[in-house]
Order: structure tokens, then sequence, then C-alpha cells
């Protein structure tokens, strides 16, 4: 595969069945089921360093990099019109062609093809106060219309209806017993907080996904998967067969079938009744996996912490990883 085997993170499968990932240092590959093409700055990438990749309803690739948005029109790579002051985390079109993303230390942006618009960087706490909103780790639409940001600087969720934005964050027991982990030498006895479903499990979100039903779920730092119905908040841990404190990646396949990647635990999967997990023991490369996309052939990739890319066919896993070469 010609890399250095850091971390890989899968990021699209464009309208040309060609799938997209990107390397921290090496810019972003395509693969095309034969071979993997590598784009760099020399190539006219604006930033070796791409956090985010989508493709817009023109059929454009655009790359999220830590200095700002850069567009490939299938031969030329070109600067978007966003400042490279901001540093691209998570990006989304949404369903009128809006450009949404989050930008490492300034919040939320959303550009209309004219002009951009800081829709979330400041606000107000219950717990800590003033503050801003420094990482958002994922967006997504629902069928709704509605667009979601999750956190992963204590922001727990957001949801925007074009006017309004509602936070989602844990109970006050959440606080109280230190579930946010904040240190406390002083803390003689820890007791772990009850789950009320009125709220959300944790404050540090990295994944969100809608099922096939129209449930919200997201991957917690600590505490498992919590999934929203709309009313009430399920919390998805030990109890309930996923054996993993924390997910990174959530992701529903053309089955609607749901994948949850892991930083430890390898991959785990939810047909809607059971949890199924597969890890080293099954043929995975790795068990700290950093996300995952579905081919145009059903097969699912599997982006590993420096152990390069896992392909699963439903059967068996396949290594591509520079040893490859």
């Amino acid at each position: 595969m010609g890399t250095q085997s850091e971390n890989v993170n899968c990021q699209l499968l464009d309208k040309d069945g060609n799938i997209w990932f990107s390397i921290k240092g090496e810019g972003a590959y395509r693969y095309d089921g034969i071979s993997f093409t590598n784009f760099t700055m020399r190539n006219g990438l604006c930033n070796n360093d791409v956090n985010a990749i989508i493709q817009d309803r023109t059929g454009n690739i655009l790359l999220g990099t830590n200095y700002g948005i850069c567009k490939y029109d299938g031969k030329t790579f070109a600067k978007y019109p966003v400042p490279d002051t901001l540093s691209i985390i998570c990006m989304l079109e949404d369903k009128d062609g809006n450009i949404w993303f989050g930008a490492k230390n300034k919040g939320i942006y959303r550009y209309d093809g004219r002009s951009l618009t800081t829709i979330l960087y400041t606000y107000k706490h219950v717990k800590f106060g003033e503050k801003q909103e420094k990482y958002i780790s994922d967006i997504i639409q629902d069928k709704s219309g509605n667009i979601w940001f999750s956190s992963w600087n204590r922001g727990g969720v957001w949801r925007y209806d074009g006017t309004i934005l509602t936070q989602f964050l844990p109970s006050a027991d959440y606080y109280e017993y230190f579930e946010d982990e904040r240190s406390n030498a002083r803390l003689t006895t820890y007791t772990r907080y009850t789950h009320s479903p009125k709220y959300i499990t944790d404050d540090m979100i990295s994944s969100i996904t809608e099922d096939k039903a129209g449930n919200i779920w997201f991957a917690t730092r600590r505490h498992g998967l919590c999934r929203y119905d709309g009313n009430m908040f399920t919390s998805f841990g030990k109890n309930e067969g996923f054996l993993s404190e924390g997910a990174h990646t959530i992701f529903k396949d053309t089955k609607g079938t749901l994948w949850f990647t892991t930083e430890k635990d390898g991959i785990w999967c939810y047909d809607g009744k059971t949890f199924k997990n597969y890890n080293k023991a099954d043929g995975l490369i790795n068990n700290s996996v950093m996300n995952v996309l579905e081919d145009k052939e059903g097969n699912l990739w599997f982006g590993t912490r420096w152990c390069g890319l896992s392909r699963f066919d439903g059967k068996t896993f396949t290594t591509f990883s520079e040893s490859d070469n």
C-alpha cells in the first residue's frame, strides 16, 4: 500500500466506487479496486494532513485538512473558499447543498456557496460555565433534516433544526460522581452514577449515526453506546452485550446492520437484537480500529491504528499494509 502504517482513516466511497482514506502526513489515498493512488502536496493538495473527505453533489471530492479545504474535480486540486487558518475535523453536505464542518478550536461552520457562517463556538455549559467548543468530532443530518453535532470537548451533543440549537448533556449525577474524570485527590469513595433515560450517558461523543428506524446512536468515550429515540436515551454497555467501555465510530451498512469500532476491543456489529464481536482472533489486523466504510460489493473496510487496513467480506479479513508492497 505504500504507507508508513500510521492511523488509517477510512473516509469515503465515491460515486464511481473508489475508496478514499487518509493517513496523517501522507495526504489522501484512492483505491479503485486494483491499485492505490496517493495524493499529496506534490499533486496540488493544500496540506498532507487530511482529516475528513466527502463528495459533494456535483461530484467534487472535498478534503478537509489542517489548512482549510481542498477541492478535487477528478483532474486538479483547487483551494476551497474557506480560510486556511481553519483546521478541519469533520464535514457534511446537507440536503440543500450547504457544507458544514467542525474546525479545531473554532466550533462549527456552514458554507452556503456564498458566505461562511459560525453556527456554534461559545456557549454556557451547565457545569463548567462559559465554554468554547474546540473539537466537533462528527456531523450528520437526520431524516427530518436536523443537523447533529457531537463534541469531544465535553460539550455532549447538539441538534440544530435550522433555528434552535438544543444541547444534550449528562445528568447532574454524572458530574457529582466524577464520571467526567475530573481529578479530586480528596475523593476517597467512588459511587458509579445510575443513568437516567432522560439524559445522554456521556459528554464526550466521537461518532453519531441514525439507524433505519430513525433512532440516533452515539459512540461515547467511557460509557459504551447510547441510543436516542426522540424521547429517551438507552445505554448499551456490558449488561446489554457490548463488552467495551468506549466506541470510536458508528456505521450503518446497506442492510441496516450497525458496526462499531473500538480503541482496544476490535469491532462489534448489532443486528437489532444481539451484539457480535470480531477481533485479531478472527483475522482483524489490529484490535484498535479507527473507522469503517462499505464498498460497492458490500465489503467492509476498517482503518486501524498503526497497522493499515482490514477488509472484511462477511467471512474473512484481508490485510492491506506497507508490508504488502
